[in-house]
């Protein structure tokens, strides 16, 4: 492998900012000369004209629009993103009402002239958004409405604000620890909460979520703002509720988060059995909810990010050499940006680019958690690869159902190979306890974010009020169904709701669940070594939107609709309990 690049090259999409205000003008151009359309939509040519130019000026935007949030994301300050940005918000506000026209044109046309134009070869890349507007019929504003709408940039800016609170006005102060003070920040976090020293976890843990409380009615405000701001657009497209509109645009059923809540709901017990016996193990008398982060085994040793690529890469093998062969050249090729920096987007995440290639932000500290992120990310690369390289761009959007299981199989796959090498006892502790861990981080707690949003959105449905109190009293309350009697809670934690962004995409957090239930199952099969389940998993990865989630998902052996599938996931948790358990017995 070629020698390892640690910061993006975002010169692969433009070489000069120059580059980035032509396509601007070539984006602005394309739209203004859509206004010629009006009228001619529901003509067969007129139609197909349009859709291969919208072809085209979708993937200008995509260009245009992730090179200028990965130049933010890499420092939320920079003020070139931000002005163009702005200006093409301006630009926006004004083209966005006339073109106003269009999808409701298109949906004028009957149900069987569309359904007719979408078997057509002419038609085919074009064919899923042509079957999705005639099953949104319904939905779709008219023409007037959607112009009123359009005029308002400020939609959607609730997360936003959010962001930019969490990731640059928000300060923590510093931790001491044994080694000095450390400055707390979101990717410090991460170890500190980790630290074998309870009064480290618990000064870390109680200073980040009282960073949090203090600005409680703030924060408080500004999501059942968004709250409200989704359900005017719920109620206005005809949706019977919040979380039927983000089915339908999913492409799945309620069944699913329903059947998820249900099946975690049951097995519950297993985890506050996992606390117990962490506990006892511990030693400790009182145990928190901080404490569940606590690892437990002993890897002696730091992983750099040289050592991160070279375990991740072993340990995918068993995906194949065009699997690996990519992953080699996206570490060394300028798509990963490892390192924190001041005004860095916190976390990690994977943008991709269809037409160039994805991109990686990490924020690596040498802790292990930092190698499963890297191959969590890697996994919506290679994900994101393989759709861009077989689907047009039409088709290229791939569900978060699917994304999701993409990362989550990695990570698992990572965690297997490292037990599999592991030598010592304290070794095996070591990710067992990371394997049970993600059940934790990915199953319970992202099931109960869910059951959380779901509580605001069907009190808000039910046109019942809700005050910030209330958010902090049913937070306070489904921490205590998860957690149980076995951990307690400080007098800060039930703010914890009021840092997860997510909460602001309505109904993201279950599909985490979902996934990770999925890559259970998916994870298994591969590391039996089917080499024909591993093809089918690889178009799996390569079928974008081209077919719908829930069904996609069944063409590796996965129905999310079926309690069995789910409690499978829970039988692997029970085995690796019991293998905990012997682990920290004396």
């Amino acid at each position: 492998m070629n020698k390892i690049k640690t910061d993006w090259d975002l010169r692969d999409l433009y070489k000069t900012e120059d580059e980035v205000y032509a396509d601007f003008e070539k984006i602005k151009t394309i739209q203004i000369g859509m206004l010629n359309y009006k009228g001619k939509l529901k003509t067969r040519q007129g139609l197909l004209s349009y859709l291969k130019e919208a072809k085209e000026l979708e993937e200008l935007e995509t260009r245009f629009g992730c090179y200028l949030f990965l130049r933010k994301s890499l420092d939320g300050k920079d003020l070139f993103s931000r002005k163009i940005e702005s200006e093409y918000q301006i630009f926006a506000q004004e083209i966005a009402p006339k073109l106003s026209f269009i999808t409701p044109e298109i949906s004028s046309n009957k149900k069987e002239v569309l359904l007719e134009f979408s078997k057509q070869k002419d038609f085919e890349e074009y064919n899923i958004m042509l079957e999705d507007i005639v099953k949104d019929k319904k939905h779709i504003l008219n023409e007037k409405i959607s112009a009123v709408l359009n005029k308002n940039a400020s939609f959607g800016g609730f997360g936003e604000t959010f962001d930019n609170f969490n990731d640059i006005d928000l300060k923590f102060g510093d931790i001491k620890t044994k080694n000095g003070k450390v400055k707390l920040t979101h990717a410090t976090y991460s170890v500190l909460i980790r630290d074998e020293d309870a009064k480290v976890r618990k000064q870390a843990y109680n200073m980040m979520h009282k960073a949090f409380a203090d600005f409680n009615y703030t924060l408080g405000g500004l999501y059942l703002n968004d709250v409200q701001e989704t359900m005017f657009f719920t109620n206005i497209k005809k949706y019977k509720s919040v979380l039927d509109r983000c089915c339908n645009n999913d492409k799945t059923s309620p069944k699913v988060l329903k059947t998820l809540i249900e099946t975690v709901r049951e097995n519950i017990p297993l985890f506050y059995e996992f606390e117990r016996v962490k506990k006892k193990a511990l030693g400790i008398k009182d145990f928190y909810y901080y404490d569940n982060y606590l690892e437990m085994g002993k890897v002696d040793k730091k992983y750099t990010y040289e050592e991160a690529t070279k375990i991740v890469l072993e340990a995918l093998q068993i995906m194949g050499k065009d699997y690996t062969s990519v992953l080699e050249k996206a570490i060394a090729g300028g798509w990963i940006d490892v390192y924190e920096k001041p005004a860095k987007t916190s976390g990690g995440f994977c943008v991709g680019v269809y037409g160039y290639h994805p991109y990686v932000l990490l924020n690596h500290t040498d802790e292990f958690s930092s190698v499963s992120t890297l191959a969590h990310e890697l996994g919506h690369a290679m994900h994101s690869y393989y759709t861009d390289n077989t689907q047009p761009i039409t088709k290229s959007d791939s569900s978060i159902f699917a994304c999701e299981v993409a990362s989550i199989v990695n990570e698992i796959l990572l965690v297997n190979f490292m037990l599999n090498n592991a030598k010592e006892k304290q070794e095996k502790l070591y990710f067992v306890h990371q394997l049970l861990s993600n059940f934790y981080t990915t199953l319970y707690r992202q099931t109960m974010f869910s059951e959380f949003e779901h509580y605001v959105y069907t009190t808000v449905e039910q046109k019942k009020p809700i005050l910030v109190e209330d958010l902090n009293e049913k937070y306070k309350e489904l921490q205590a169904s998860y957690f149980g009697d076995v951990a307690k809670a400080t007098e800060y934690s039930c703010y914890e709701w009021s840092r997860i962004p997510h909460f602001y995409r309505p109904y993201y957090v279950y599909k985490y669940s979902t996934g990770f239930i999925s890559a259970c199952t998916i994870a298994q099969n591969i590391l039996k070594g089917d080499k024909e389940y591993l093809k089918k998993y690889k178009n799996f990865l390569s079928a974008g939107s081209s077919i719908p989630p829930v069904e996609l998902l069944k063409t590796v052996g996965v129905d999310l609709t079926k309690k069995q599938t789910l409690q499978g996931a829970f039988e692997l948790y029970k085995s690796l309990l019991k293998e905990f358990e012997e682990l920290t017995k004396e």
